[in-house]
């Protein structure tokens, strides 16, 4: 049987799901002092060396990681594949600094000499194809959360913010929207380290906003369970958001921003501008509506399953074909 070993840099629900259904060997190096890159690269040089793979897979981000493992292949001819997500500079205008002027490189490198990229939609797809890649399309596995414990939360109805707090996500936008919810006994939870909101934003915000800080696994399943609609936000295109994934899996009323990626595969939504206005009016649709949405994201989630499966098979076809060369 191929022995596979799949590496990451960052702690992602995807990679942890992908790397049990490709049977991996799984390690993340999370390394978050100032020689994480030192470090990190020499410790996956040693599990390389204590593993001696058949096939390397790697998350991408980390972009060094991804250089790392492309260049071991072109040492050693072992096969890469590299899970990339996101890291495709797209939607806003960067300057020519060296370090952007490096990651370009890295980004064409990375994609010419990977064996397989896997991304999670079509439109990527065609941009490693454009850049001489060969894309593999697997959007991310629906989670299987274990039955959770009841929580009681505070608001009359209580909606979850699902956020990292990125500059993709229009937080100040949620929050405003939340102005002209305050007669409803409405709740808006929003996740994400606390010391990466901005303090203003925090002192601003009306009172039927509570930023939750950074949640347990057991207090974030519990609560996405507990809330009456999921609410998750991007201002990116082709932005795959890993909320989405998790608010269909729990079966609760997904209100997303309107983007083509998002419409095309969380058919069952509620689609929103990045506006305090658009937001309201979709978190008030949700909770109107509650019925009908769960019972519309719980046949999405019977069938993204079904999808995922056939999909999942096309990969395992693709990882199965890689030989040393």
């Amino acid at each position: 049987m191929q022995k596979r070993l799949f590496i990451a840099w960052e702690t992602q629900r995807r990679s942890g799901e992908l790397a049990r259904q490709l049977r991996c060997e799984f390690h993340v190096l999370d390394e978050r002092a100032w020689q994480r890159y030192p470090r990190s690269i020499w410790a996956t040089l040693n599990l390389l060396r204590q593993s001696n793979p058949d096939v390397l897979i790697v998350q991408n981000p980390s972009m060094v990681l991804a250089a790392v493992a492309c260049v071991v292949k072109v040492l050693t001819g072992l096969p890469v594949v590299v899970d990339r997500h996101t890291t495709f500079l797209l939607d806003r205008r960067y300057p020519n600094t060296p370090a952007m002027l490096v990651f370009r490189l890295l980004h064409k490198f990375t994609i010419r000499l990977a064996d397989i990229t896997i991304v999670t939609n079509e439109f990527l797809a065609g941009l490693v194809r454009d850049a001489g890649g060969r894309p593999v399309v697997l959007p991310d596995r629906l989670p299987e959360f274990q039955h959770p414990g009841s929580m009681t939360l505070d608001g009359t109805r209580n909606v979850l913010l699902i956020a990292s707090h990125g500059i993709d996500e229009p937080i100040e936008e949620a929050v405003n929207a939340m102005r002209s919810l305050t007669q409803a006994g409405v709740r808006l939870y929003i996740t994400g380290k606390s010391s990466s909101v901005r303090a203003a934003l925090r002192r601003t915000a009306p009172p039927n906003v509570v930023f939750t800080g950074f949640l347990s696994e057991e207090d974030f399943i519990g609560m996405l369970h507990s809330v009456d609609a999921v609410v998750v936000l991007t201002t990116a295109e082709a932005c795959m958001l890993c909320g989405c994934y998790e608010a269909v899996a729990a079966g609760a009323p997904l209100v997303t921003s309107n983007k083509k990626a998002l419409r095309d595969y969380f058919t069952e939504a509620i689609f929103v501008d990045n506006t305090p206005e658009g937001i309201a009016a979709g978190i008030g649709e949700a909770l109107a509506n509650g019925s009908h949405y769960r019972e519309r994201i719980g046949l999405l989630r019977d069938r993204l399953t079904r999808e995922w499966s056939g999909q999942y098979s096309h990969l395992e076809c693709a990882v199965s074909g890689l030989r040393r060369s």
